[in-house]
């Protein structure tokens, strides 16, 4: 187990890193890959290699050097990996995956064959023996799918043995990777071959890249049908849009409509975007009001925003079908729970700039600014945050089934600053003292709400209006 001044090394040596420059990187892993190779010795190569790849994989294009076996190893499954801590849709794996693997390989399934597998390649990386190079490389991942899947079977029947890889390989989750490896590296060069065939990142999914793709799924639906999936999977992982998968799906089905691409084998990629717009509407659900961060809902927003609208875009939803149900299923309960976060934000302003009753005139007394502390900065952070929040969720609030409630609570803001700023403004011109240092720092922080609803103007005119009182 790793101790904890490795783990906060590892950290500390994952936030340097991030702070490099794309070429440095490049460069950086170039050369280490390359002194590994080699056999240098005195640095900790496979730690510095391990704590580069998330990085390198936001990369885009392909990455120069000289690929260790590792890497080599990887290239079938790259496009499958998800970084630590992202939740993992079905057919990718997570990253931390790869060295429990490898150790699995390495110590007990080829512990005498992965030495020589590895150094075949290393020997014809350095001799630049393209063609020996892939046959080298083909052999280890055969060896490694062969022998993993073996084991994975063994598990299957063994509910002991299954335990016992488990443990090894971090949980239910770890030798489920471990079954993804497994499969990917039995079909490797056509996952290879996809890689060739497609740019990264792919921007447009068009009809020549999907008549490409439909082919080499064929090819391999003949010889492992069970594996052709993951063909999918890897255009996938290479989409900046996720939903434009269900391209491909449309073009197997020969078919638009969602009940019919339901019933095909590559359904589980509707499936994938379904259940990730369920479990965002369930956390948000699930959230305390009041507790939720505002910044992370926010993205939730957009990303189900952007699911949704793929969604409809790619294929026709019929509503009497299970994904139109599901979807409508998935928006209701996601606009509920919007509509709880956004019926606080006029009482969270209002604690943020707080009132107080002239004379006593019972409840229907005027009221004005209570300056008589500074702004609590807590108060502030919070009721900025939710204005911030508000004027984000805008855009796509149709979209998510809260359009008349976000509507309705910006009215509410907007009245309560436009109300509260006049009474400022006065407070400001008859106070003194500390009294008027408050008042000043009310009205920035007014202006501040002002810049995050997007009325810059209107807050540059307040502070204009501030100092004109100040000095009346």
């Amino acid at each position: 187990m790793e101790s904890t001044a490795d783990t906060g090394l590892s950290r500390k040596l994952a936030q340097y890193l991030e702070k490099l420059p794309e070429p440095t990187l490049l460069k950086l892993a170039y050369g280490l890959e390359r002194e590994k190779l080699r056999g240098t010795k005195g640095l900790p190569f496979d730690e510095l290699i391990s704590a580069l790849r998330p990085l390198l994989a936001t990369i885009g294009g392909e990455r120069p050097g000289l690929p260790d076996p590792m890497r080599h190893f990887c290239q079938p499954f790259e496009d499958l990996l998800v970084t630590d801590g992202v939740r993992p849709r079905r057919g990718q794996i997570s990253r931390s995956a790869i060295a429990l693997v490898w150790a699995w390989l390495e110590n007990d399934l080829l512990p005498d064959a992965l030495p020589d597998l590895c150094r075949h390649v290393t020997e014809k990386t350095l001799e630049g023996d393209k063609a020996g190079l892939e046959a080298a490389v083909s052999v280890m991942h055969e060896s490694a799918s062969r022998a993993m899947r073996a084991e994975i079977e063994r598990a299957r029947k063994d509910t002991a043995y299954c335990r016992e890889l488990e443990r090894r390989l971090s949980g239910e989750e770890g030798l489920d990777d471990a079954r993804k490896i497994a499969d990917v590296l039995a079909i490797a060069p056509a996952m290879i071959k996809l890689q060739k065939m497609l740019p990264k990142p792919i921007e447009n999914l068009d009809e020549t890249m999907v008549k490409q793709v439909r082919e080499l799924y064929d090819e391999v639906s003949e010889e492992a049908p069970e594996r052709a999936i993951y063909i999918a999977y890897g255009v996938a992982g290479r989409l900046r849009e996720p939903h434009q998968v269900l391209r491909l799906a449309r073009r197997i089905a020969h078919q638009r409509n969602d009940i019919l691409i339901s019933r095909t084998e590559l359904a589980v990629l509707g499936e994938d975007i379904l259940s990730e717009m369920e479990t965002i509407a369930a956390e948000a659900e699930a959230a305390r009001p009041g507790r939720t961060d505002l910044e992370k809902l926010l993205e939730d927003v957009k990303r189900f925003t952007c699911l949704s609208k793929g969604l409809t875009t790619e294929i026709d939803l019929r509503r009497c079908g299970e994904w139109g149900q599901r979807l409508l299923g998935a928006r209701a309960k996601f606009s509920v729970a919007l509509a709880e976060e956004l019926s606080r934000i006029e009482l969270i302003l209002v604690r943020a700039l707080p009132l107080q009753q002239m004379g006593v005139y019972g409840r229907g007394a005027p009221q004005r600014p209570d300056i008589a502390d500074a702004p609590s900065k807590e108060r502030s952070d919070k009721a900025i945050a939710a204005v911030h929040f508000l004027h984000g969720i805008t855009p796509y609030a149709e979209a998510v089934g809260a359009q008349s409630h976000c509507c309705s609570v910006s009215k509410q803001v907007t009245a309560y600053l436009d109300a509260y700023e006049d009474r400022l403004l006065e407070e400001l011109r008859l106070s003194d003292g500390e009294q008027r240092e408050h008042a000043s720092l009310y009205l920035e922080l007014v202006a501040h709400f002002r810049e995050e609803l997007g009325y810059t103007d209107q807050a540059d005119i307040l502070r204009r209006r501030g100092l004109a009182a100040a000095q009346g």
